[in-house]
């Protein structure tokens, strides 16, 4: 599905949404502090335990950087099996933004957390019923999912991770790889590349093809 040659798009992008959300990603911390106690239990990650680069990412599928980031990291974690591990946590601002994290575990409740994910940062839904589709899209139980957002079952969760994040010293939405905060801003996807294989190359490991 993701090749090299992909070309990162989330659609019109106008230029005060690429500068404010420059500010943001380009801000906050320089490492992420180790030790930080979790309070949510299991993160969502994908790849392998032992995979020699991580990246860690704190995003809110509002902001439209956050979400170009996202898929730019997806791409990576394609592009490097066996050597990125891409770690999820939830960075959501109150309201809308809140409920997408909120799908996203009410998804993983019914193993599909990546397929959710995946299909939301292709086409972030605004309301609810676009969200409804986007389940239905992946094959969740659409009834058990909108029960469990109603329940506010994810709530605390979704919000705890936040605090998690804070504790952790983030300041605003971010990645890190290897727990140092990537700053491109926006950054391409060869920057991405760039800032993995400069990882890899410290550690000893294969950088990219």
């Amino acid at each position: 599905m993701w090749t090299k040659s992909y070309v990162v798009s989330v659609g019109l992008i106008t230029l005060a949404t690429l500068a404010i959300g420059g500010l943001l990603w380009s801000s906050g911390t320089v490492e992420l502090k180790p030790d930080s106690d979790s309070t949510v239990g299991a993160l969502w990650y994908r790849g392998t335990d032992d995979a020699p680069v991580t990246i860690d990412v704190y995003p809110d599928f509002l902001c439209d950087i956050c979400v170009e980031k996202e898929l730019m990291v997806v791409q990576v974690l394609a592009d490097y099996p066996g050597r990125v591990r891409m770690v999820y946590h939830h960075y959501a601002d109150p309201g809308f933004s809140e409920k997408l994290a909120e799908a996203l575990e009410a998804a993983g409740e019914q193993g599909q957390f990546w397929e959710m994910h995946d299909r939301l940062i292709l086409n972030v839904p605004t309301d609810m019923v676009a969200l409804q589709a986007a389940a239905s899209e992946v094959g969740l139980d659409t009834e058990r999912f909108i029960e469990a957002l109603d329940s506010g079952k994810f709530t605390e969760k979704v919000q705890l991770a936040k605090q998690d994040a804070t504790s952790a010293g983030v300041r605003y939405v971010a990645v890190f790889i290897n727990g140092e905060e990537y700053t491109r801003n926006p950054g391409t996807l060869e920057d991405l590349y760039r800032a993995v294989d400069e990882k890899l190359e410290r550690l000893g490991a294969d950088a990219g093809d």
